[in-house]
């Protein structure tokens, strides 16, 4: 598991990304008119319209526009888009064949934007309580500046007391080694000294 500060900023970045989510979806399903309308007809094209409740990707605007080219171009009876060259584009359900892709999409019925909304809100009031959570539960979260040092302080007073108790234990075993190398040279020198 990642430490409290990593979890924090994923945290944080997931909720920019909700922030994000949740104005794109507000300012493209509301049933209010657009503020303002491009006074360039060539202006960039609006966003293809997202499925909503799916996995799929949505198309962007520039192939749906040449979707409904291709659509709005006469065929011949029996022509199909195999046969046409170029790229294969699926449709978007919704789009339907007489929507100007340029245009944004139509806009939710007044239930189910508020019902949206709720679910958005909700989502974010959820990732901020996980934030505050997170934050409530950092170290010296709640003490005052005085008890960190003395906190700290008594903490390398401790490792102090672990770092001896680990030389003394190195010493020791320096020792007891010297001592089990002389036995064994001393074995040693029995059996290969006394045929000698």
């Amino acid at each position: 598991m990642a430490d409290i500060l990593t979890q924090l900023q994923t945290c944080l970045d997931q909720l920019a990304t909700q922030f994000y989510a949740t104005i794109g979806y507000l300012t493209t399903y509301h049933d209010n008119s657009p503020a303002t309308v491009p006074d360039h007809p060539t202006a960039a094209p609006a966003l293809a319209k997202i499925q909503k409740n799916s996995t799929n990707p949505p198309i962007p605007a520039s192939a749906a526009a040449i979707l409904a080219n291709s659509q709005a171009s006469p065929s011949g009876a029996g022509a199909t888009t195999a046969t046409t060259p170029g790229p294969t584009i699926a449709t978007v359900p919704g789009t339907g064949t007489g929507e100007d892709p340029t245009l944004p999409p139509r806009p939710d019925s007044p239930r189910t934007f508020a019902a949206r909304q709720r679910e958005l809100a909700r989502d974010l009031v959820i990732k901020e309580q996980q934030i505050e959570y997170l934050v409530s539960v950092l170290p010296g979260t709640g003490s005052s500046e005085a008890e960190q040092e003395g906190r700290i302080r008594a903490l390398e007073k401790e490792l102090r007391g672990a770092e001896e108790q680990r030389a003394k234990r190195v010493r020791e075993l320096r020792a007891l080694r010297r001592r089990v190398e002389g036995v064994l040279g001393a074995v040693e020198g029995g059996i290969y000294g006394g045929s000698a």
